[in-house]
């Protein structure tokens, strides 16, 4: 039973729906089985861990009692357990939303024929659709439901009358087009990490038919698509200009998507931020940098269980080390370190202090913390490993650096690594090299060491070499 979907999706259920669930398998109108009650109560109150408990073997007594083990009906109780599941998300997903329940009531008095019923609901639909801070994608779709079902209803109820049509074609060229230029904007994303093209089919349309109808663009869920996609796909000053335009309207009006959107436009924003200092736009750096900083007020950096992912808490300290932000950092550290992803938490946490402390010129400090990283993270043993170089070289230890400059080589050899990371990290390492071999007092070779450092793309720690000769 460990393995069975039954348990994949019942512990995966938090605690407030596992209570709703007790209610649910417990109703007669939902299930009039007392094994598939008991099969629940095993599992409510047994813990994943233990998988002793969760044999089909050890559960049968406790549900069936002094009855001989039979695998086939231990089966039948799982799935029976399994399908109420299935109906109480179903149920839970289609009551949580008061949108969605008057519109399914007014499909329900359509159908029997409650004219007076049914322009309640109707009523009621377009009250909670106004009074919702939300204006996202969704929102269009419900608008457009709520108008199709007012639309058969009318087709039946008064055949002769107008209809909504406008409204029907107003609501479904709003979700259309906001739907259509989302996935322009995804498609853009996949294409630039799995080298695939994709054939956008109307977008060639989309684009001129809103630039010839601005008034579009009023609507957070199409013009910050619309944005994003020419920042992405334009050069230049246009592409600077609408990147903004994108940022603009995305913070002010956060309010008006749902958790799960606004973490899309918002790694669309990261990605967009990572990529042009990738290509040299290091201004986009402070860009990165409030969008981290609105991505912590927001909530959007963090899972549905408040978790936060230790990479992100990685590349939050060294972007703001990099910028300077030495006690923003110290404090960013000390409120967000119980919030990193737990099984992650003690390496990431000593990592983060240690590019701290370094900052700080603690170099003991900085070689304490390192001893407790868990070197079994390869890219947290690849950073660790860069800036113990850099500790070294700050204490003047050149021939300790020498020596480990070899074995961080013999490192990179050994190690299956991405061509892309191999490149910046033997950068930095023939960097290091230079910088150590330099003759003291030759102006001219330190000018030039200067200028190849500037000029080489894929480096690590290019700012921090360039203060070095300085």
């Amino acid at each position: 039973m460990y393995s069975s979907k039954l348990v994949d999706i019942f512990y995966r259920l938090s605690k407030s729906q596992l209570r709703g669930l007790r209610k649910f398998v417990c109703s007669p109108y939902h299930n009039k089985r007392e094994d598939v009650i008991a099969l629940f109560e095993l599992l409510y109150k047994t813990p994943l861990e233990n998988r002793v408990a969760l044999r089909k073997e050890k559960a049968f007594p406790k549900i069936f009692g002094k009855k001989k083990y039979s695998s086939d009906q231990m089966d039948y109780t799982m799935s029976f357990l399994f399908k109420v599941i299935e109906q109480f998300l179903v149920y839970e997903n289609a009551v949580e939303n008061k949108i969605n329940v008057q519109i399914a009531l007014m499909e329900e008095y359509r159908k029997l024929g409650l004219s007076k019923h049914y322009r309640q609901a109707l009523v009621a639909a377009e009250r909670h659709q106004q009074k919702s801070p939300l204006r996202d994608i969704y929102h269009h779709k419900k608008a457009l439901a709520i108008e199709l079902d007012h639309y058969t209803f009318l087709s039946v109820q008064q055949r002769n009358t107008s209809k909504n049509l406008q409204e029907v074609n107003t609501k479904l060229d709003l979700y259309f087009l906001s739907q259509k230029l989302k996935m322009a904007c995804v498609a853009l994303a996949h294409e630039a990490v799995y080298k695939q093209k994709y054939d956008l089919g109307l977008l060639d349309v989309v684009l001129p038919y809103i630039e010839q109808a601005p008034e579009l663009l009023e609507y957070p869920a199409i013009s910050l698509y619309y944005y994003y996609y020419r920042a992405t796909t334009l050069d230049g000053e246009e592409a600077e200009a609408d990147f903004q335009k994108f940022k603009a309207i995305f913070l002010n009006s956060p309010e008006a998507f749902e958790h799960g959107e606004l973490q899309d436009l918002y790694t669309f924003a990261l990605n967009y931020c990572i990529k042009s200092i990738n290509i040299g736009k290091n201004e986009y750096q402070l860009e990165l940098f409030d969008f981290y900083n609105v991505g912590l007020d927001l909530r959007v950096l963090f899972d549905e269980n408040g978790i936060l992912s230790p990479f992100t808490f990685n590349n939050i300290t060294k972007l703001a080390l990099r910028l300077g932000k030495i006690d923003w950092t110290e404090q960013f550290i000390e409120q967000y370190k119980p919030f990193v992803e737990p099984q992650f938490h003690e390496t990431y946490v000593h990592n983060a202090y240690s590019m701290l402390y370094f900052a700080q010129g603690k170099y003991e400090e900085t070689m304490i913390r390192l001893q407790q990283v868990d070197y079994r993270e390869l890219f947290i043993t690849m950073d660790a490993k860069v800036l113990l170089m850099k500790v070294y070289y700050q204490l003047d230890e050149y021939d300790v650096l020498e020596s480990f400059i070899n074995s961080f080589k013999v490192f990179l050899r050994r190690k299956e690594i991405l061509a892309y990371h191999q490149e910046i990290y033997k950068n930095f390492i023939r960097m290091m090299q230079k910088l150590i071999n330099l003759p003291p007092f030759n102006k001219k070779a330190r000018e030039k060491l200067y200028k190849e450092i500037e000029g080489t793309q894929k480096l690590l720690e290019k700012k921090w070499l360039l203060e070095q000769l300085d």
